[in-house]
């Protein structure tokens, strides 16, 4: 029986005949000097072809389509960002979108309206930091993650120029936890330097909870000097992008906690969405 290669190969010279034309394009190296390899044309589907020509032509599409998808793969990883490189526990939050947040009160419905515009000016080139303050629980966290989604468009695959957006929500206390676990984990990947990058590298960025890395709201303590060093590297490579902090805290307990020139940059250029009355979204009344 024969192969199947055997077989197109019978199907191919079948529909192939010799030309009485020679191609002269194409060269070997004698020694120093080149030297023209005349290439038999011939004749195929009614159409003469050099083969060497057709053959030439088609390593040079394939290889162009190859770097195509690789380019392409390389401006995808921006696109990435937000599902494989943000950093919180809860992952109920990556559920969180605009059209699931839903809304009781008229503060609620003020402050989502209020956070889609703001994502609007943002999508369209706009740069500024957004504050979402608040008690626990009254949906902070999913407007922000919302926001990054509306955000998070993917490159076009018809414009090399186009890189995307690349997105990506930090909670800030389990972004403090994962470095300090590389301090004695020298297999984990989440180094300060690393942490630190990504958290610069983004076109846009959410610090999430923003003053729980030092345990309750109503602590008195200050931020620890290894949370300033993150804030400060972070917010020094975030000069001229937009950032969007959640947070617990009054503006007295953000003094406090940080000190003023950390402060000052991370409210610079801040729009702010309050939640003085909106109740805890997550509270449950216990049978007890």
């Amino acid at each position: 029986m024969q192969s199947i290669k055997s077989v197109a190969a019978e199907a191919l010279n079948a529909r192939m005949t010799f030309h009485s034309e020679y191609c002269h394009k194409h060269t070997y190296t004698c020694g120093s000097e080149d030297v023209v390899k005349p290439v038999r044309m011939m004749v195929l589907n009614g159409k003469v072809i050099c083969p060497r020509c057709e053959l030439e032509a088609d390593e040079r599409k394939l290889q162009k389509d190859l770097e195509s998808q690789i380019e392409f793969s390389q401006r995808t990883k921006n696109f990435n960002m937000l599902d494989k490189r943000s950093i919180f526990r809860d992952r109920t939050i990556a559920q969180a979108t605009f059209d699931n947040y839903k809304v009781n009160e008229p503060e609620e419905t003020a402050n989502k309206r209020l956070m889609l515009e703001l994502t609007n000016h943002l999508h369209q080139g706009e740069v500024f930091n957004i504050f979402l303050q608040g008690h626990p629980g009254v949906g902070k966290s999913h407007l922000a993650y919302a926001a990054l989604k509306a955000l998070n468009v993917p490159p076009d695959p018809e414009n090399p120029v186009d890189k995307g957006k690349s997105c990506l929500f930090v909670n800030l206390a389990d972004a403090a936890l994962a470095i300090q676990d590389s301090f004695h984990n020298k297999e984990s990947k989440f180094t300060q330097a690393y942490v630190t990058g990504i958290m610069g590298d983004a076109d846009y960025l959410v610090i999430d909870d923003l003053g729980a890395e030092t345990g309750s709201e109503h602590s008195n303590s200050e931020a620890s000097n290894f949370i300033h060093k993150i804030l400060y590297a972070v917010t020094s490579a975030r000069q001229h992008k937009a950032t969007i902090y959640t947070t617990n805290l009054t503006g007295d307990k953000l003094k406090q906690m940080y000190d003023t020139k950390l402060v000052s940059r991370i409210t610079k250029r801040s729009k702010y969405i309050l939640f003085k009355n909106t109740f805890d979204k997550r509270d449950e009344e216990l049978p007890f």
